[in-house]
């Protein structure tokens, strides 16, 4: 640094007090990433140092690559949505829920980053999940079932309330009322089919028949907690309870850490609230969290 340039940032700070509070914060955020020099800084012949002038320059390029690299997947993400936007009639964002009355009475809830087309141009009434999570309350019409369409498989039902989830190469149903009958084409052409009951459910994998079937202990308490705004988790891994509550965020959570040595998690956690969660979870392990925008937080 130059004195030009440290009389120009002494001039910067002294603006206003946020300047001074930026600036502390990603004075900060450095500190809280330096334990990461090993990971991110690779070996260079005649390295001796890891405090050298050389090895920050490539501490502060790796990281600003890797921070950039995430704004970048988000930009690129939203590139990719548009052909799913223009399919979709109804649409959720990350964290956002919304609950939508379909022309046949029928109501859809949509959990987070949700998206749904919806054909009742024909015989059947057809509802194909895009992406995400959703709940049905079907209006009863015996002429005309009702389909939820996901992973190629389909859930058909007449009149009762079941839940779709596709889980990008697989497709669970949870039902809490009345019959659906799963089915899902197999890629020698046969269809695999179940037929589920109340506080039953079931997975499907694309081109596979439909798993066993399984009883849901606790019902629609631990299996659709998120109409009520809550996050079950029972003995989950901790890398996997970040991925569950990492749906609802507009950004990533980054664990830096081996989730195999650490103990699984039980917890409810509020929609509404989980930063506090998440912080919560971490300590019980002895981790600790960096939040470096609000899309991207990073626990190790």
């Amino acid at each position: 640094m130059t004195e030009a340039d440290r009389q120009a940032f002494d001039a910067w700070l002294a603006v206003a007090p946020r300047h001074r509070l930026a600036y502390d914060e990603v004075a900060a955020l450095w500190r809280e990433l330096a334990p990461l020099d090993p990971a991110l800084s690779p070996p260079q012949a005649g390295w001796h140092s890891p405090r050298s002038a050389n090895d920050n320059r490539t501490r502060h390029r790796v990281l600003g690559s890797l921070i950039a690299a995430c704004l970048a997947l988000f930009m690129v993400g939203a590139a990719w949505d548009l052909p799913l936007r223009l399919r979709a009639d109804r649409i959720t964002a990350a964290g956002e829920q919304a609950e939508v009355t379909l022309s046949d009475g029928t109501v859809a809830f949509l959990n987070t980053d949700t998206a749904i087309a919806v054909d009742f141009s024909g015989p059947d009434r057809r509802v194909t999940l895009l992406k995400g999570e959703a709940f049905f309350q079907v209006a009863k019409n015996p002429a005309r079932p009702f389909d939820v369409e996901a992973v190629g498989g389909r859930a058909r039902a007449v009149g009762t309330a079941y839940a779709v989830r596709d889980m990008d190469d697989s497709a669970r149903v949870t039902v809490t009322e009345g019959t659906v009958r799963v089915t899902s084409p197999m890629r020698d052409g046969a269809h695999g089919e179940v037929i589920l009951t109340p506080g039953e459910r079931v997975s499907y994998r694309r081109g596979g028949a439909p798993g066993t079937v399984q009883r849901i202990h606790g019902g629609e308490t631990s299996a659709l907690a998120w109409r009520r705004g809550v996050i079950v988790l029972d003995g989950a891994p901790l890398d996997q309870a970040f991925a569950e509550i990492d749906r609802y965020l507009p950004g990533r959570i980054l664990l830096l850490a081996d989730a195999a040595k650490l103990q699984p998690v039980t917890a409810r956690l509020a929609i509404t609230s989980l930063d506090g969660g998440i912080r919560a979870l971490a300590a019980t392990h002895g981790l600790k969290v960096t939040q470096v925008t609000r899309y991207l937080m990073i626990i190790r």
